[in-house]
C-alpha cells in the first residue's frame, strides 16, 4: 500500500443535504485530488486496510456518522499537507489517515509535531507497518464554544456574586472548565453515549447531539446583518480558491463580511470592498479576533457601570433626541420606527458611554452588537428593558470570544495567521487594487431587488449616524446611478429587460438593467484584478421572480449573471447548485455557486463606453 488513504467522515449535524455534495467538492480541493463517496462506513471494515483496525478505532469512525445518503469521501494520495486538512474544513467531523510504510509513517509523524496533540490522536494498528491517524479540524472544535455556553457552569446564573466583575469571571471559569471537558471527551470519551432528555450536564449531552441550534464559530454571529453567509459555506469558498497561506482573496461585495472572516484564521489574508459603512464596521470587529481579553472586559465591566447609573437621562441629551427624533421621521417609516421610539433614551444613553471609550477596536465592537439589539427591536414590538437586553447580549458575546481565545490557546491555534483590511468603496470601481495582484476572488452580489440592504438598517444607521450611508435612499436607487452607462450586455440580460418592458413594468425594467450594468462593471474589474490562471467564485440566486402580466414568474437569474461574467472573458469551470436551510430561506431557496477562472489566454474585445 504506496498511498495514503483518507477518509473524511461528514458531520452529522448538517442543515441541508445539498452540504453533503459540497464537503465533496471541498474535500477535493484541500487535496487537489478526486474523492469518491462512501455511503455507508460500516461498509469499509470489509476489506483492506480497514480490515486491519482495531475494535477502538472502527467505533470511534462509526460514531456520530450523518444518517443521510452520503457519510463520508475516501481519497488515496501519495504526498498530503497535514496542514490543511487540520485547519481548512468545514463539513468534516473527522478525519482519519492511515498510512504503512516506514519513511511515509515518519514524515507524518514530524508534520503532525508542530500541531498540539489536543488536534489528532495517533493510534498503532495490527500490521505494525500501519499507523492510524485521527485529526480534528480546528473549525469543527470552535464550533463547540457554542455548546460550552450551554453547560450549567456557564448558562446559570451564579450565586453570591457581590457585582459584575464576580459575576463574569465565575462564568468565564465555566467556560475554561468546559474547554478541558470538551477536549477530553472528543478524545476519550468515544463510548459514552449522549444524554438526550433534560437536566443535560455533560459536554457530550450536547455535541454528540444534532439540536436545531445553530453552532456559530468565532464571531460569525456577531450581527445577523441581512443576506450574511453561512459560516460553514463560507469557509467551503474559500476552501474553492485552492489559495496557499500567505496569499490573498477579495470579496469585492463583503456586506457584514461573512464570506472572509474565516480567513486569518485558515493564514490566507483578505481585502473586502463594501460601500455601506455600516456593513464596513461589521466587518471589521467581525473579522478581528485579535482583542485584548482584560482590556475589553475591564471596558465592559466600565460601561455596564456607567449606564446603570445614568438613572436620569441627560439634560445635554435632550437637545439631541429632539434631533435624533426628526432625522428618524425623515429617513424611517412604519413600524420599525414606532417600536423603537419608547426605548430611544436608553439607546442614547449607552451610544454615549460607548463614545466615550478610548479603545477604537472596543468602541467598534459595542457598536456593532448596540446596532444588533437595536435592529432586533425594530423588527419586533418588544416591551423588555433594552438596557437590560443589551446588557446580556454584551455578556453573550463577550464570552463566546473569551472561550475562542481561551480554546485557540488550549490548542496553540493562531487565529490571525492571515491580515484583513475591510474597503469602503464600490466594486464597479477598485483603481486602489493593482492588476492581477489578487489570488482569488469569493463574492455574493446583490441578488437583483430581493433585499434591500439599505432599507433594512435604516434605523441604526441613523441612530449611530453613517449619513453617507443615506445618499442611496435604498438599493434600486443605488442601480439608477448606471442608467447612463452604455454598455453591451449579453443576449440573456436583454430578454429579461424586455420581458419586464412588454409586461407594462418599465420601471422596474430600468432598475434591473442598471443592476445588469452594475453587475458587468464590477466583473470587469474582478477580471483585471485577478490573477492568471486564479478562480473567482460567485454566490447567486439560481432563480428570482418577478410579477409579469399579473402573474409569478421564476427566471433563471444565475444563467443571466453567468452570461455577464463570460463577456468579460471569464471561463467557467463549474456550477454548484445547493439548496437553503428553513433558517436562511426568504425570496431565495436555491443558490448557485458560479466557479470561474481566469484563462492564461483571452481577448480583449469587450471595451465599455460610460457616458
Amino acid at each position: 500500500m504506496d498511498e495514503i488513504i483518507i477518509l473524511g467522515k461528514v458531520k452529522f449535524d448538517l442543515r441541508h443535504p445539498d452540504e453533503v455534495v459540497l464537503a465533496k467538492y471541498e474535500l477535493e480541493s484541500i487535496l487537489n485530488n478526486f474523492v469518491e463517496p462512501v455511503r455507508t462506513i460500516p461498509a469499509l471494515f470489509k476489506s483492506y486496510p480497514f480490515n486491519k483496525l482495531t475494535d477502538e478505532v472502527i467505533h470511534i469512525i462509526t460514531r456520530n456518522v450523518y444518517l443521510g445518503e452520503i457519510q463520508g469521501y475516501i481519497s488515496r494520495v501519495m504526498d498530503l499537507d497535514i496542514k490543511k486538512l487540520i485547519k481548512r474544513p468545514a463539513f468534516f467531523r473527522e478525519i482519519y489517515l492511515i498510512i504503512k510504510g516506514y519513511e511515509k509513517v515518519e514524515k507524518l509523524k514530524k508534520q503532525l509535531e508542530l500541531f498540539s496533540d489536543n488536534l489528532y490522536q495517533i493510534f498503532d494498528l495490527l500490521d505494525e507497518e500501519m499507523l492510524f491517524v485521527r485529526i480534528f479540524p480546528i473549525q469543527t472544535i470552535f464550533e463547540f464554544i457554542t455548546d460550552i455556553k450551554k453547560l450549567p457552569d456557564v448558562a446559570i446564573t451564579p450565586k453570591n456574586v457581590r457585582n459584575y466583575q464576580e459575576y463574569l469571571t465565575q462564568k468565564e471559569k465555566g467556560i475554561e472548565k468546559g474547554i478541558e471537558d470538551l477536549i477530553s471527551h472528543i478524545k476519550y470519551n468515544h463510548y459514552r453515549a449522549p444524554h438526550l432528555g433534560l437536566g443535560k450536564k455533560h459536554i457530550g449531552d450536547f455535541i454528540d447531539w444534532a439540536g436545531t441550534d445553530l453552532r456559530k464559530p468565532f464571531l460569525h454571529y456577531l450581527h445577523k446583518y441581512k443576506g450574511k453567509g453561512d459560516p460553514r459555506v463560507s469557509r467551503f469558498l474559500i476552501n474553492l480558491l485552492k489559495v496557499n497561506e500567505g496569499e490573498v482573496i477579495l470579496d469585492p461585495f463583503s456586506g457584514s463580511g461573512a464570506f472572509i472572516a474565516d480567513a486569518p484564521t485558515m493564514g490566507i489574508n483578505a481585502k473586502g470592498i463594501e460601500i455601506l459603512k455600516f456593513a464596513c464596521l461589521i466587518s471589521n470587529v467581525k473579522c478581528n479576533l485579535n482583542l485584548d481579553l482584560n482590556t475589553l472586559k475591564q471596558e465592559i465591566l466600565n460601561l455596564f457601570l456607567n449606564i446603570d447609573n445614568k438613572g436620569l437621562f441627560k439634560p445635554t441629551l435632550y437637545s439631541k433626541k429632539d434631533k435624533l427624533l426628526e432625522n428618524l421621521h425623515c429617513y424611517c417609516k412604519g413600524s420599525h420606527l414606532r417600536n423603537v421610539i419608547s426605548h430611544l433614551e436608553e439607546i442614547m444613553i449607552i451610544k454615549d458611554a460607548i463614545n466615550q471609550i478610548e479603545d477604537e477596536s472596543i468602541r467598534n465592537f459595542l457598536v456593532v452588537l448596540l446596532s444588533q439589539k437595536i435592529i432586533e427591536y425594530t423588527e419586533k414590538n418588544i416591551k423588555n428593558s433594552f438596557k437590560e437586553a443589551f446588557k446580556k447580549y454584551v455578556e453573550d458575546r463577550y464570552l463566546t470570544l473569551y472561550g475562542t481565545l481561551q480554546l485557540a490557546k488550549k490548542l496553540n491555534v493562531r487565529l490571525n495567521e492571515g491580515e484583513f483590511k475591510i474597503i469602503n468603496g464600490d466594486s464597479t470601481h477598485i483603481p486602489f487594487i493593482n492588476d492581477n495582484s489578487i489570488d482569488g476572488i469569493l463574492t455574493s452580489p446583490p441578488y437583483f431587488d430581493a433585499l434591500d440592504y439599505i432599507e433594512s438598517n435604516k434605523v441604526p444607521i441613523v441612530i449611530l449616524e453613517f449619513w453617507e450611508d443615506l445618499k442611496f435612499s435604498s438599493i434600486e436607487n443605488y442601480y439608477l446611478q448606471f442608467k447612463n452607462y452604455h454598455l453591451e450586455l449579453p443576449q440573456s440580460s436583454k430578454e429579461l429587460v424586455e420581458l419586464l418592458k412588454t409586461s407594462h413594468r418599465s420601471l422596474k425594467a430600468e432598475i434591473v438593467e442598471c443592476y445588469l450594468k452594475m453587475m458587468k462593471l464590477s466583473f470587469k474589474e474582478f477580471f483585471r484584478v485577478l490573477k492568471v490562471g486564479r478562480y473567482c467564485v460567485v454566490v447567486v440566486s439560481k432563480y428570482h421572480s418577478w410579477v409579469i402580466n399579473r402573474k409569478e414568474k421564476r427566471v433563471e437569474t444565475s444563467k443571466i449573471i453567468l452570461d455577464i461574467a463570460l463577456s468579460e472573458n471569464f471561463e467557467i469551470v463549474d456550477v454548484i447548485q445547493h439548496g437553503l436551510s428553513k433558517v436562511d430561506e426568504g425570496k431565495i431557496r436555491n443558490e448557485d455557486i458560479l466557479i470561474l477562472k481566469k484563462p492564461l489566454k483571452f481577448s480583449e474585445n469587450n471595451v465599455s463606453e460610460v457616458i
